[in-house]
């Protein structure tokens, strides 16, 4: 090989290793980052301030939001948010499909409780409000919906129910 590629190759070769070195936390994912959660937490409390000015809260009402927001948030597995895969996650193929149901049936099972407890935290925390709050709060809802809508469609994605680039069939009735 010709000296002159050499020298090219062992030039990029030490530029590469220096540019990954230069750069804190390059080998965890943006969305893995040591202050995401501090992040997480300022969002957070800046939503729950929102909302309380919206909805009106009085300052002893404040703990019953927090309650309620805290209960409407995702249950996280690990410290930084992302769920971790447990011992009956393996793979599809690595079990036999009575196993594979018996999964699914068990997160099925998880996610009822979990909507449960999410009804039940929103049912405690309106019955708190004042009539003129659960006006408020209602119309705070159908804002969050229409925004949702908007967003993802009537069907809930962002492409309708055929994906996109596929036109939406016509309304029934034209």
């Amino acid at each position: 090989m010709n000296k002159t590629w050499v020298a090219i190759l062992a030039a990029c070769k030490i530029g590469g290793t220096a540019i990954a070195t230069v750069q804190p936390g390059a080998d965890q994912p943006r969305w893995n980052r040591p202050d995401m959660e501090q992040m997480r937490a300022k969002r957070e409390a800046r939503k729950a301030e929102d909302m309380a000015v919206l909805i009106g809260l009085q300052a002893d009402q404040r703990p019953a939001l927090d309650s309620f927001l805290a209960a409407m948030r995702p249950p996280h597995d690990g410290p930084d948010g992302i769920r971790r895969p447990g011992p009956d996650d393996a793979s599809p193929g690595d079990r036999a499909l009575p196993a594979r149901l018996d999964a699914m049936a068990k997160r099925a099972d998880q996610r009822d409780s979990e909507l449960k407890q999410t009804i039940a935290a929103t049912r405690k925390f309106y019955a708190g409000l004042t009539p003129d709050q659960q006006h408020r709060f209602d119309a705070l809802d159908d804002l969050r919906h229409d925004h949702m809508h908007a967003l993802h469609g009537p069907m809930g994605g962002r492409y309708g129910p055929h994906g996109p680039g596929v036109p939406l069939p016509p309304p029934s009735g034209t």
